[in-house]
């Protein structure tokens, strides 16, 4: 049995600005995927990743590039127009772009503290200081890290074929109340680093898996990821629902 989580609550936010990747100001480790006009995907890479985090977490090299792996995989698919969404009779709309994600030790830090806790539910607001959040179980224990974590993500993904957004593409109340919180933060537009932990709770017994974004996703009355040139400003008046 496996069992997804992604609590969502209101915090309205005065302001969003703009990233300053729109801006021509990326910082050097970030990358995006550009769709280009004749349909296939170009991949910006500025830098190496550094994967080099501590063993104390649980993770390795090669679980974290799992992650990376699987996350750009899914967020490439999105960003082609190639991943199914049947409710809506259609694919999802192609991105304009897509960030690619990096993955942040600091933020793989916050998630494997709280799952070290062995407790099912997400870490408090306090903790997260603005970062999103996804969570996954399984029971019993599962000893295979590198299944968890690709059931995990595919998991969250998923919620795009089994319950559909639609075609606007915009996080609004109808889109929150589909259920479909994980698939929206894994492809956000803006959510470009990422952490995560795997955590085996014998004593519950489950298996823990959560990742943790920055910046956080799923903000209501705002694109999930622009589909057009159009839209590359996003909305002012957007409401953060924290995550």
């Amino acid at each position: 049995m496996s069992i997804c989580l992604n609590n969502t609550k209101h915090h309205k936010n005065s302001r969003i600005k703009a990233p300053r990747e729109f801006g021509g100001h990326a910082k050097p480790q970030r990358a995006m995927f550009v769709l280009a006009t004749v349909a296939y995907l170009t991949l910006l890479t500025t830098a190496e990743q550094n994967m080099r985090c501590s063993n104390s977490n649980g993770m390795t090299v090669e679980l974290r590039q799992l992650v990376l792996d699987e996350h750009n995989k899914y967020r490439s698919k999105v960003a082609r127009g190639l991943a199914a969404n049947p409710v809506f009779g259609e694919n999802a709309p192609k991105a304009a772009r897509m960030f690619k994600m990096a993955y942040n030790c600091s933020i793989e830090n916050k998630m494997a503290e709280w799952l070290r806790q062995c407790k099912w539910g997400h870490s408090p607001k306090t903790n997260r200081e603005g970062l999103g959040e996804n969570l996954w179980m399984m029971s019993p224990v599962s000893r295979n890290k590198t299944a968890s974590i690709i059931n995990a993500i595919a998991s969250w993904f998923e919620e795009l074929e089994k319950k559909g957004v639609p075609t606007a593409n915009k996080f609004t109340m109808d889109v929150f109340n589909r259920g479909v919180g994980h698939y929206t933060q894994v492809v956000w537009q803006r959510s470009d680093r990422i952490g995560c932990g795997i955590q085996d709770c014998p004593n519950t017994p489950m298996t823990y898996v959560g990742c943790e974004y920055q910046t956080a996703g799923n903000m209501l009355n705002d694109y999930i990821y622009e589909t057009n040139q159009a839209h590359l400003r996003f909305n002012p008046m957007a409401v953060r629902m924290r995550i």
